[in-house]
């Protein structure tokens, strides 16, 4: 029998997928530094809190819903609840308004299906999640970090692995340098607004130069990894593991016997004994 493993996209050994919550107005100028390394970020808007102006802090001060589709171009934009209630004291009902009304608002700004959330205050719990499955939902993310670089095994439980003021250079180190036999995933996360109340805009600069040169490494949104992964999940063999069937529309990366190879969506392979 053949011995199989993923590969991420272009047969990368790494990934690095971020996650930006509130929706305040300093994402403009993170957007603008993840657009020049080349990196990508979920950001996570409370449609309910669109163009708030209270002047106190970035947390006050955000977006407009004219901004969205523009500003967010390329990248991914999520829900993060219309209000921002912790979740896991609210009602079904009240879950499942919060969630489903901010989806609805952020699809029509964004034209396009909003599948993924962070969790506000990172509350959740079994409920919690069961109400996000019938919204729709498919991935949510926590604040939890986990501190390590493996793949997430309940997607409406995805823990970051580091907030970006959590030992990040000490923690992304060790990613680089640690080895799998699977590919390793980095998740970070974190607030705009927190760069510019601290005035720390060189450290992310830093981060971006650093993770944006490294070849080894493939930017993804969180849909991309979801997606990604999924499909790697469905793929389909014979008992034998002589023939591989993607049923999915995602062309998936993966390592042969120390080869890397690709199958293309729909694409029947043969592996051979």
């Amino acid at each position: 029998m053949k011995s199989l493993s993923l590969c991420w996209k272009d047969g990368k050994t790494g990934a690095l997928t971020t996650s930006w919550d509130d929706g305040g107005v300093a994402d403009r100028q993170l957007v603008t530094i993840l657009n020049k390394h080349g990196l990508k970020g979920t950001w996570n808007l409370c449609s309910g809190r669109l163009g708030m102006e209270q002047g106190h802090s970035g947390w006050d001060n955000l977006i407009g819903a004219e901004e969205v589709r523009q500003l967010y171009s390329g990248h991914e934009v999520a829900c993060h609840s219309v209000t921002h209630p912790s979740l896991a004291m609210m009602p079904d009902s009240h879950i499942f308004s919060e969630v489903i009304e901010d989806r609805r608002r952020l699809e029509s700004l964004t034209g396009y299906p909003v599948k993924g959330m962070a969790l506000p205050f990172g509350a959740s719990d079994q409920r919690v999640m069961a109400v996000l499955r019938q919204c729709g939902i498919l991935y949510a993310r926590g604040v939890a970090p986990k501190r390590d670089f493996q793949l997430p095994v309940d997607f409406l439980n995805w823990q970051p692995t580091c907030h970006f003021k959590d030992q990040l250079e000490r923690t992304w180190d060790e990613f680089v340098r640690i080895k799998f036999d699977m590919p390793k995933l980095f998740y970070l996360w974190g607030h705009s607004w927190e760069f510019d109340r601290d005035q720390d805009w060189d450290s992310i600069e830093k981060f971006c130069v650093i993770a944006g040169t490294d070849g080894e490494i493939w930017h993804a949104t969180n849909y991309q990894i979801y997606e990604y992964i999924t499909a790697w999940y469905n793929l389909i063999t014979t008992i034998e593991k002589t023939v591989l069937y993607n049923p999915s529309s995602v062309k998936l990366w993966f390592r042969m016997d120390g080869a890397v190879n690709c199958i293309e969506p729909g694409q029947l392979v043969q592996l051979g004994t």
